[in-house]
């Protein structure tokens, strides 16, 4: 989907499908979030499991800027809704919950947001699992991109010699699923299918092979 079209149809029930000339003189909800949004491509950092982003975000804009009559809590409600949705479908790793503080002032420019942003853990529900198929662990997989390995860095961590310190990762992408191997000594399979550095799909119920150890991969909706 379009990015600003996917932004529009989020934010117009919050907006109540107001045109920008009902905000003369001040920024569009739409407006605000698409400039975020790009903010964001800007601060993507390249981590061990691939694109990273901030997820928790101080947002600065001219005061005259937003409307006084929004409410201030529901837009930041619905810009950390964006920003995660947005994550999702750009296939963002982040490493929490996101965060959005909007400030404003007279210093910064009109029609410009500054955006700094820094990396918070903060525990995420499980989207999918790793479930072991001798019985012996589940592993939750958390974030976007999810970072398998021996290393301590690795959001789930199996400590095995046949697991390489950066093995895999498992990503969403929208509503699709990948696994990729990150160049392990022992192999990655789906399916008994090998696995290189380019996603391949996995759905629920699918084989997963890492080294010697094998797992069942579970979607949880």
């Amino acid at each position: 989907m379009n990015l600003a079209r996917g932004l529009e149809r989020r934010l117009e029930k919050f907006a109540d499908g107001a045109s920008a000339s009902v905000f003369r003189g001040t920024m569009h909800p739409i407006a605000i979030a698409t400039r975020l949004v790009r903010q964001l491509e800007y601060l993507e950092v390249d981590s061990p499991a691939g694109p990273q982003v901030p997820n928790d975000l101080v947002v600065s804009m001219h005061a005259n800027e937003v409307d006084p009559s929004i409410d201030r809590e529901a837009l930041t409600r619905e810009l950390e809704h964006t920003i995660t949705q947005t994550s999702l479908e750009r296939g963002w790793r982040m490493i929490g919950a996101v965060s959005v503080d909007l400030c404003t002032d007279g210093v910064t420019p009109r029609g410009i947001i500054e955006c700094t942003g820094t990396f918070v853990s903060t525990p995420l529900d499980p989207w999918a699992q790793l479930i072991a198929d001798d019985g012996s662990a589940v592993l939750p997989v958390m974030y976007n991109r999810t970072l398998i390995g021996r290393d301590l860095d690795c959001d789930v961590r199996i400590s095995n010699q046949e697991i390489s310190r950066h093995h895999a990762v498992v990503l969403r992408e929208g509503d699709r699923s990948f696994l990729l191997d990150l160049g392990s000594s022992n192999g990655t399979f789906v399916n008994a299918k090998p696995v290189s550095s380019e996603p391949v799909a996995v759905i629920a119920g699918d084989s997963v092979l890492l080294g010697d150890l094998s797992f069942t991969y579970r979607a949880i909706t």
